[in-house]
This record gives structure tokens, sequence and C-alpha cells, in this order.
């Protein structure tokens, strides 16, 4: 007899929708470590070996994966323990942990390894986080997470936290440390952060010079 998703506890579209997430993901990693954007079939083997980044995010769509989809307690428990053993080793190996609670977009790309924690957030789609990136909660009080939109660009050693909103289209400079709201296509930097520029078009940050998004 042939247990469909149901008998089986998963919810089928949450299964589909963590392929099409994984394959956005996969695609800006390409684009954005070949050269034309369409590498052959060894490079693309190759981008996947040698890129920690896209290997810490598989693994924590595996992880939210889990997280949202099984309900049943013999399922569950086994794949929450394989993805505990992996999220350790993309600690130990590469200093990168991603909260398996936080619900991120398609096309997160993370460039260089070390010293990124990423907490349970709410994230858009095609947004880049540089090394020593923390986004996190803030202490006391307020217990909210960071709201952050598509196409943002994190810089590195920035720090957000707390229940705070992120419009599409910001760019964060290195350095940098985000504790309030920030409208869409802005670009910030410092500690304590200043507003730089409005209306900045972070495009060429986030896909290259050569493929700006249209």
């Amino acid at each position: 007899m042939r247990l469909g998703a149901e008998g089986l506890g998963i919810e089928p579209l949450a299964t589909n929708c963590m392929f099409a997430l994984v394959r956005r993901d996969i695609q800006r990693f390409i684009l954005s470590e070949s050269l034309d954007g369409k590498p052959g079939f060894f490079r693309a083997i190759r981008i996947f070996l040698d890129e920690p980044g896209l290997q810490a995010v598989l693994v924590y769509r595996f992880g939210s994966w889990v997280h949202r989809t099984f309900r049943f307690p013999l399922i569950r428990f086994p794949l929450r323990f394989i993805h505990y053993l992996l999220d350790k080793l993309c600690i130990i190996c590469w200093g990168i942990r991603i909260d398996a609670g936080a619900n991120i977009g398609g096309g997160l790309y993370i460039a260089h390894f070390g010293g990124i924690l990423i907490g349970p957030v709410r994230m858009g789609c095609d947004c880049n986080v540089g090394p020593h990136v923390i986004i996190g909660r803030r202490a006391g009080a307020d217990s909210g997470v960071a709201t952050i939109g598509d196409r943002v660009w994190i810089g590195a050693g920035s720090v957000i936290f707390g229940g705070i909103t992120i419009g599409d289209g910001v760019t964060i400079g290195p350095l940098t440390v985000v504790g309030r709201n920030l409208p869409p296509k802005v670009l910030v930097m410092g500690n304590p952060m200043r507003l730089l520029r409005k209306n900045y078009d972070n495009s060429a940050e986030i896909y290259g010079e050569s493929r700006k998004k249209n």
C-alpha cells in the first residue's frame, strides 16, 4: 500500500514550496559565482561543494521544512535530529547558524562564511548577507524579531535587532547597527546609523554589475 503525503503527516504545499525556495537559492549562487551565469555541469557541482554559504542555506531549508511540515513525532523527531547534527556542523565548520524558525524567501545569498547568526526573522527574497552579521532580538521587554523586505543587502559586521521593519531594496553598509525601522531603497551605514542616500538602487550589489535585475 502506498502512502500519500497526508498519510505520512506531510503538508504537500509546504513540500512544493520548499523545493521552489531551494531552486531559487541554488540559482542565486550559480549566478553570483559563475562568470556568465551559465556554468557547465562540473562547474555547477564545484560551486555546490565549494560554497559554505549555500550549504548552510540548504541545511536551514531542510530544518525549516521539517519544523513547519511534519506532524507525527515518529517522523519529526528523527528528521529534527538529523537537522540538529547538520546545523552543528555548519556552526563548527563555517560559523553560520540560521534558525529553523526563520521565514526566509528564496534566493538567500551568503557570500562569505564566518560569524553569521540569523535568528527567527522574517526575510524576503533575494537578500544578501555578509560575514559576521547578527540578526536577532532586542534585550529587554521587546522580544520581537525583525521583518526584512526583498532585495536587502546586509554588509559585513552589521547587527540588526528588535521587532523592526526594513523595507525592500535597503542597503546596509558594513559595521552598521540597525535598531529602528527603515523605509525602502535607502543606503545606511555606521554606528550610530546614518542615512546616506534615499532612492538608492542596490541592483549591482544584489545581482552583480553585469546582471542587474530588470
